[in-house]
């Protein structure tokens, strides 16, 4: 009986893992066919063939179009969110001690998670400009939607403390945190379009460095030292 037992989660185990392996490379060929032909002309037959697969076999893991492109953003989202608390934790626990060095945290933030998800991130921006939302069902379109929300909640809430510390300057912290987003996303855009046959990476870090450091030049709260 033991035996049959563990005989059931061996199998069951190993269905999983080829349950995962499947959506994973489901994902990844919708991750190239969405970067070649965009959201709308991109189908489920293309999909499939990409990923060796039927049709049908798409539709046992996912519902529409529209789920597998929730999936394939998901990772990015929670990339952000998940460089974003790092970035708190670091505030709370005091290593953070000027405005340069919270401006600088958050850039980096986003550019890590843009730097793992690449491809996700010019797909997810190039949705985001074409205003493909409504092209989503509601409830995908408001999942994605409240995942988004927190991200930017969390920035907010980075960009608020370092405020009540007196690490950076008092502004609208809604404004602020778009600001930031929009900088690092309109020159990686500005990049890719300038180098679309190579993706240049040195050129786009040393600019989004520039623009970090004139934003926190501009919101660094500077101490002034004793005279002697």
């Amino acid at each position: 009986m033991i035996l049959r037992d563990e005989h059931k989660d061996v199998c069951r185990q190993r269905r999983d893992r080829e349950k995962a392996q499947r959506m994973a490379s489901i994902v990844e060929a919708a991750k190239k066919v969405f970067g070649t032909k965009g959201y709308l002309k991109a189908t489920m037959d293309e999909i499939a063939l990409a990923a060796e697969v039927t049709k049908p076999t798409i539709y046992l893991y996912f519902k529409a179009k529209d789920d597998l492109f929730f999936s394939l953003m998901l990772p990015l989202i929670d990339d952000i969110r998940a460089e974003l608390q790092k970035v708190e934790s670091h505030l709370r626990a005091g290593k953070i001690r000027d405005g340069a060095g919270l401006i600088t945290a958050i850039f980096n933030a986003f550019y890590a998670a843009y730097e793992h998800w690449p491809e996700t991130f010019r797909i997810i921006q190039l949705f985001q400009q074409q205003g493909l939302m409504g092209e989503l069902r509601p409830e995908v379109r408001s999942a994605l939607n409240d995942r988004g929300r927190a991200n930017f909640h969390l920035c907010r809430q980075l960009l608020a403390t370092g405020m009540e510390l007196g690490l950076i300057r008092k502004v609208n912290v809604y404004e602020m945190a778009d600001v930031v987003w929009g900088v690092l996303v309109g020159i990686i855009q500005l990049e890719d379009a300038k180098f679309y046959d190579r993706k240049d990476k040195r050129t786009t870090e040393n600019t989004l460095r520039l623009a970090e450091k004139l934003i926190a030049e501009a919101m660094t709260i500077k101490t002034r030292g004793k005279r002697k």
